[in-house]
């Protein structure tokens, strides 16, 4: 069953008994108020009928009939009825009342009481020592024929109005839930050759203009992560096919006649540096991706930042032994201060930075400078290569993005974007300062202990 069905039976239902309960509540409140205004009738009468019975002694036969004609007998079908009670005697009632009611008027100052439609009410009072109870009983016409036709109508209402709920429930929930319906058509037509299509917001405050905001801000996110998987496809077959098609020329051109020693020799260096590239790609690939498939299940240990320092210049030292790095480490610093990290991770970060460094100053002197806190961990990369343009700053961290300055120099534009996820996964930032042709300032904020 359909939501807009569900809200509709609801809404519905619950409309329809209320609507009955009132009208229900409006006949038995009609009819409670007709009785009470009858008895108060009733009352009256009683009273009425009492004095004339006291002074129909002051009165001749014919002024008491003209009396009784004008004041008794107003209300429809009204009987008045005088009893005298006598110890020792049977009391004789006129009218058939039965045994309840009888005990009823016997023993009470005034009662009410009914039978079938006919309503009475009495009255005790003493002449000469004796007790006396008037009876007056009537039918209310009027009052009958009102509730009968309140009841009529009330029942006509119901009968038409609620079809008419219903109806108007299903109008009102197919109406209320059409943008969801639209939402859902333009959701169903998305794919991945249009995912620049959107979502029509009627209304952003409401409930439904917000889940369509939300949904285009997903679609968003969607194209983006797509172009940006697309490109990361196109360019790595780019910076694999090049070293690919450069061996397999190179190979087929040098096979393709004999050749001299020196020729030999020149053909397998184009071939070994190009494989060398190639391997640093792959490589860099295959971390990429193993960094961003199993980010939670990288293991992270406290060690010392000295000890840190010194695995990292060893090993960097160990692969280019030409590079010239100053480090500076701050005075606070001891060989007691640690901090958390995945060891293998970041100095494999270490080396990728401090390599872009010494790769686009040069091979000029590289500044290292690391300084610490209770909280934090700073460290710095500070060359005075070629810099990077401002506007290219915020796309230099994406994957084989290069910025327009650097096209001619080796390098496959992995390595930062890598080091940018490690830094992430530590709970680091990573931010770049770079100036063309004066160098560029890469920082590390590290915390010390991190949050899991």
């Amino acid at each position: 069953m359909k939501i807009s069905t569900r809200l509709a039976l609801k809404f519905s239902i619950i409309s329809s008994l209320i609507f009955i309960s009132f009208g229900l509540s409006v006949y038995v409140l009609a009819s409670r108020n007709r009785t009470n205004n009858f008895k108060e009738k009733l009352q009256k009468r009683v009273v009425i009928t009492e004095k004339l019975f006291l002074e129909k002694e002051s009165y001749n036969k014919e002024e008491l009939e003209r009396i009784t004609n004008q004041f008794l007998h107003t209300l429809p079908q009204e009987k008045e009825e005088l009893i005298v009670l006598e110890k020792g005697t049977v009391t004789q009632f006129k009218g058939d009342y039965s045994s309840e009611v009888k005990e009823k008027i016997q023993k009470s100052k005034r009662s009410y009481f009914k039978k079938g439609k006919i309503e009475g009410y009495s009255r005790k009072f003493q002449i000469g020592g004796k007790d006396n109870i008037i009876i007056v009983t009537a039918y209310d016409e009027v009052g009958h024929e009102f509730l009968s036709f309140l009841k009529r109508l009330i029942i006509l209402i119901i009968l038409i109005g609620i079809p008419i709920i219903f109806m108007g429930g299903f109008i009102i929930s197919e109406n209320a839930l059409l943008p969801i319906t639209k939402t859902i058509e333009s959701a169903n037509n998305m794919s991945a050759q249009n995912l620049s299509q959107r979502i029509d917001v009627a209304n952003a405050n409401d409930e439904i203009g917000k889940m369509a905001f939300a949904f285009n801000s997903l679609f968003e996110r969607l194209e983006k992560s797509f172009e940006s998987q697309k490109a990361f496809i196109r360019n790595a077959s780019h910076e694999i096919k090049n070293p690919l098609t450069t061996i397999l020329g190179e190979a087929e051109v040098t096979n393709s006649k004999t050749r001299t020693t020196e020729e030999y020799k020149e053909s397998l260096n184009t071939i070994m540096l190009e494989a060398e590239k190639l391997n640093v790609t792959v490589n860099n690939l295959l971390q990429l991706s193993k960094v961003n498939s199993n980010a939670h299940t990288i293991l992270f240990e406290p060690v010392s930042v000295l000890q840190l320092l010194e695995e990292f210049i060893v090993e960097y030292r160990f692969v280019n032994s030409d590079a010239r790095i100053k480090l500076t480490i701050d005075d606070i610093i001891s060989p007691d201060s640690q901090i958390t990290v995945n060891k293998v991770l970041f100095i494999s970060t270490l080396q990728n930075l401090v390599d872009n460094a010494v790769k686009f100053s040069n091979n000029k002197t590289v500044e290292l400078s690391v300084k610490m806190n209770d909280s934090q961990i700073e460290l710095c990369i500070i060359d005075s290569g070629i810099g990077i343009p401002k506007s290219e700053i915020n796309k230099i961290m994406e994957p084989f993005y290069r910025a327009s300055n650097a096209i001619n120099i080796k390098g496959s534009g992995i390595g930062l974007s890598l080091c940018a996820r490690i830094i992430k996964i530590h709970q680091g930032i990573l931010t770049i300062d770079s100036e063309i042709d004066r160098g560029t300032k890469i920082t590390i904020q590290l915390p010390t202990t991190m949050k899991f």
